[in-house]
Order: structure tokens, then C-alpha cells, then sequence
């Protein structure tokens, strides 16, 4: 242990902030173009037409351009109309209900992945060490997404400077990911439950000697006997999704599974400086833990052919047999699941540990995922953002007064130092964050809900429920499927906020 010194500088990570580009008068490029081309056409037309004419063509154009930057939320008004016609289109077609298995039309009469999952595939390869790795194909994106099962070695025990050090690893990993050209994303995903004991159990079971002594023998029945549903378990795992950068890659899985088996090595000698112990999750586990998210009350039993090496499910049978979405509230076979989406992150200036509340083991909400997404910048994209960000900031300075003259100035803080971080090497990443709360009682959501509020409180999140897209938050909150929402959006960039 080295000596604990008064002037330690404890570090702080903050400096994220949103890429958004504003043109005059606080527009975005959309609005401000449109309002422009809405002036040349009415100007033009008063000096052919006359007045009259102008004044009425340009006021119906102009009530058509304002839903643009009238805001709802976090969305334009043109967005939130769209989604609520969408939704409500799928609620009188009965899309929101999922049958399947084999009383179902299904194909097959099996249980795939609902929504956007359906056409995902499951493969297989080794990789350069001779590693078993499953691999999920999303054929509308040509994406692969890789799961690796992660052994955190925490911060017990460390010195500052040790877990600090794991905190830069950590950041060169994730600038790392941008310089290599087929990533499209990377999802890290701390999931609790319940402890079943199977596990504990079987490993207990394979190192009892039939044979040995009766005074042995009957300690290891106590501890066997002992190994009960006590207590809770904490899964890590980080998948990260690659493009097919290839015609043929696009077409053969196998041509992608031969490159991506050549990468993953590295990926864990970088997370091991990163106090992080990694390994693939062959494609047995993954079907295995997908069956288990949507069927909790079947936890124990897949826990225990784990434990056995047994097969589990095979991924046309790893999605739910019924489903059902509401507006804030996914019910998936034997659970209940609220999802929420991060609105924005930790606020101030917070240290590592702003998180652990909300990953660490909690009686109050026994199954609880969180995933954090990170969608990194090449290096010349990096470079195009932070100076179009900084652009943008000042212009938005220029032009705003009163409170928001303040806001405006925090946000030219964050992308100065942004600008200033890339210009020395650090990498950019877009990142967005899922909590799911699952149940298996449907009147226990609402209970779960203060927790959660709670929780988030104490991260210095802002969350809100993923309204009227439970079931693709859900399954991108899974991430081994690589699911990336704004991939799948339904909604044209032009008519968002």
C-alpha cells in the first residue's frame, strides 16, 4: 500500500455534451434552410402575384415549417406526431402482441427474437487462440456482434493511483476502437440477479471424490446443502458490434468470423490492463442468456445445464413464446420489464465511482441490467465533429442572451476541452446507456419505480421510460443481438429536433 498523502488530487471525468449544429437564431441546418427557401418563395411571389397571394402561400408554408422547432420532449413536434401515428397504427394491427412456439404461424413454430430481431442469425467460429465464439449476423445492417463474458476485478483492495490507472486503460481502449475501421459499436452490460445456487452447487459436486472419507463426504453435503438462493450475482459482458466492410463479408458470415477471430485477442490483452478479464462467450451461452432474459422464472434450470455444459436453446427458440408492449411496460413470458433510456449523463464533475449505486447488487430491484453504448468516431470524423461542435457553440453564444446566454457558455466550455482533448490524441465516442428493471409480477413494476428514480438520482442520471418502444430498448438493452436503435430509427433526420 503506498502512503495516503493530504494533496492527492482526486480526478473527475465529465466534459460530454451534445453534437448538435445551430445555425442563426438558434436553428438547426434543417429549419434554418427551410425558413430561408420559405422567404426567397414568398418574396418572389409577392413581386409576381401581388401581396394576397404572398401573404397566404407564405403563412401556410411558415405553419408548416414551425413543428420543426417547436420541441416536445427531446423531439420535434413533427417526430413526436409521426411516433404516435406509428404507434397507434400498431396498436389497432395488434403489433405489439407476439405470438409464437409451435401452436403459433410461426415459422417452424418456433420462438424467434420479436421486432427487429427476427432476421438476426447466430453462427459460430474459433478465433486465432481456439477459442469457441458465437457471433450474432443482423443481415439489414451487416453487423456481426460479439459477446465476451468479462470478470471484473473491482476496486477493493487497489490503491487510487492502481484505479486510476485501470480508468486510463480504460480510456485508451475506447480511443482505440475508433482506429480500427469495421467497429460500429461497443455495449458494456452489468446485469444482477438472484442467486439460484446451481452454479454453486455443481461446482461444489465436481470435486467430491465418491470415494473419500465419510467425515469428508458429509462436509461437502453441508456446503452442497448450503449452496441455496441466497443472495445475488452480478453478470459483465461486453459485446461489440462490427461492420462488414466487404461485399463478401456481407454475404459469407465465415469471410467476417475469420476476421473478427484475428481481432479479439487484442481486445483482451487491452481490457486486462483495464483490470478486466475477458473471454468469448460461445454460441450456446448466448442463446442461453437471451432465453433466460425473456423467461426469467427458467433461471434455475438453464443455470444448472450451464453448469452441466448441457445444451440449452437454440436461437430460434431463444425468444419469448407471448409478449406484449405497452406504452411504458414490456411483458415477455414468465417476466415484466420497464425500460428507461439515459436522457443525459452524470451531471457535474463526477469521480469513477458515480455508478456503482446503480450496478451494485440491490434487494429492492433483484434483476436490473444496465448497458452502456458506445459508438466511437474515426479519427478524421472526430475532427469534423469537435469543430463543428465548437462552431456551433459559439454561434449559439453570439446569439442567445439571459439564462440561456449562461447555457450556451458551459456548452463552449465542453467543446473547447473536447476540441482540445482530440487535437492530443484522445478519442471521441458517442454514448447512450439502457436500464432495465425486470419482475415477474406485473404489480410489482410500479414498485420498482422509486428505486429506480433513486438510483438514477444517485448516479446524477436522467432517465426516462423508453415510451412506445419498450420492446426494441429491451432487446437493444440485451446488446448480444447488437441492436443499435438509431440504426432502425423510422423517423427521417430532417424532421427531428
Amino acid at each position: 500500500m503506498s502512503p495516503q498523502t493530504e494533496d492527492r488530487v482526486v480526478r473527475t471525468y465529465a466534459g460530454w455534451f451534445n453534437e448538435r449544429r445551430v445555425f442563426a437564431f438558434n436553428l438547426t441546418p434543417v429549419a434554418f434552410i427551410s425558413l430561408a427557401v420559405i422567404v426567397i418563395i414568398t418574396l418572389a411571389i409577392m413581386y409576381t402575384a401581388g401581396v394576397p397571394a404572398a401573404l397566404m402561400i407564405g403563412g401556410t408554408a411558415l405553419l408548416l415549417w414551425l413543428p420543426l422547432i417547436i420541441s416536445v420532449g427531446d423531439k420535434s413536434a413533427y417526430e413526436a406526431l409521426l411516433l404516435g401515428r406509428q404507434w397507434g397504427r400498431q396498436r389497432r394491427k395488434a403489433q405489439h402482441i407476439y405470438r409464437a412456439g409451435p401452436l403459433s404461424n410461426q415459422a417452424g413454430g418456433r420462438s424467434r427474437l420479436p421486432g427487429i430481431g427476427a432476421d438476426t442469425e447466430l453462427w459460430w467460429a474459433l478465433d486465432k487462440f481456439g477459442n469457441r465464439f458465437g457471433f450474432v449476423r443482423m443481415p439489414s445492417t451487416h453487423q456481426y456482434t460479439v459477446t465476451l463474458r468479462c470478470r471484473v476485478g473491482g476496486a477493493a483492495g487497489n490503491d487510487q493511483e492502481l484505479i486510476d490507472s485501470f480508468v486510463g486503460s480504460w480510456a485508451n481502449f475506447l480511443a482505440g476502437l475508433g482506429q480500427v475501421g469495421n467497429i460500429a459499436a461497443m455495449a458494456v452490460t452489468v446485469e444482477t440477479l438472484p442467486e439460484t445456487g446451481e452454479r454453486a452447487q455443481a461446482n461444489l459436486a465436481a470435486i467430491t471424490d465418491p470415494g473419500a472419507p465419510a467425515e469428508a463426504l458429509a462436509i461437502m453435503a453441508e456446503r452442497i446443502a448450503a449452496a441455496d438462493n441466497t443472495g445475488y450475482r452480478v453478470h459483465s459482458r461486453i459485446s461489440i458490434t462490427f461492420d462488414a466492410t466487404t461485399p463478401a463479408q456481407r454475404k459469407d458470415p465465415m469471410l467476417a468470423a475469420a476476421v473478427i477471430g484475428n481481432q479479439l485477442p487484442v481486445f483482451y490483452g487491452q481490457l486486462a490492463h483495464c483490470n478486466v478479464t475477458a473471454l468469448p462467450m460461445s454460441d450456446t451461452e448466448i442463446s442461453a442468456t437471451v432465453r433466460r432474459a425473456y423467461d426469467p422464472a427458467s433461471e434455475s434450470d438453464i443455470e444448472s445445464a450451464l453448469a452441466r455444459g448441457d445444451y440449452v436453446s437454440d436461437w430460434a427458440d431463444a425468444g419469448p413464446i407471448t409478449a406484449e408492449e405497452t406504452k411504458d411496460t414490456y411483458l415477455h413470458d414468465s417476466g415484466c420489464s420497464r425500460v428507461w433510456v439515459m436522457r443525459t449523463p452524470p451531471s457535474g464533475f463526477p469521480t469513477e465511482r458515480v455508478l456503482l449505486g446503480l450496478l451494485a447488487p440491490n434487494s429492492s430491484v433483484p434483476r436490473k441490467r444496465i448497458t452502456l453504448i458506445f459508438r466511437p468516431y474515426s479519427p478524421g470524423d472526430a475532427a469534423k465533429t469537435v469543430e463543428g461542435d465548437f462552431k456551433s457553440a459559439v454561434g449559439k453564444v453570439n446569439t442567445a442572451r439571459g439564462i440561456a446566454s449562461a447555457q450556451a457558455g458551459l456548452e463552449l466550455e465542453a467543446s473547447s476541452a473536447a476540441r482540445v482533448a482530440e487535437a492530443r490524441g484522445h478519442g471521441l465516442v458517442r454514448m447512450s446507456m439502457v436500464v432495465t428493471a425486470t419482475c415477474l409480477d406485473e404489480n410489482d413494476l410500479d414498485a420498482l419505480e422509486p428505486e429506480m428514480k433513486a438510483l438514477a438520482s444517485g448516479a446524477r442520471l436522467n432517465l426516462r421510460p423508453a415510451y412506445r418502444h419498450q420492446a426494441a430498448a429491451y432487446l437493444s438493452g440485451l446488446a448480444v443481438a447488437g441492436v443499435l436503435l438509431p440504426d432502425h430509427a423510422t423517423i427521417p433526420k430532417s424532421l427531428r429536433a
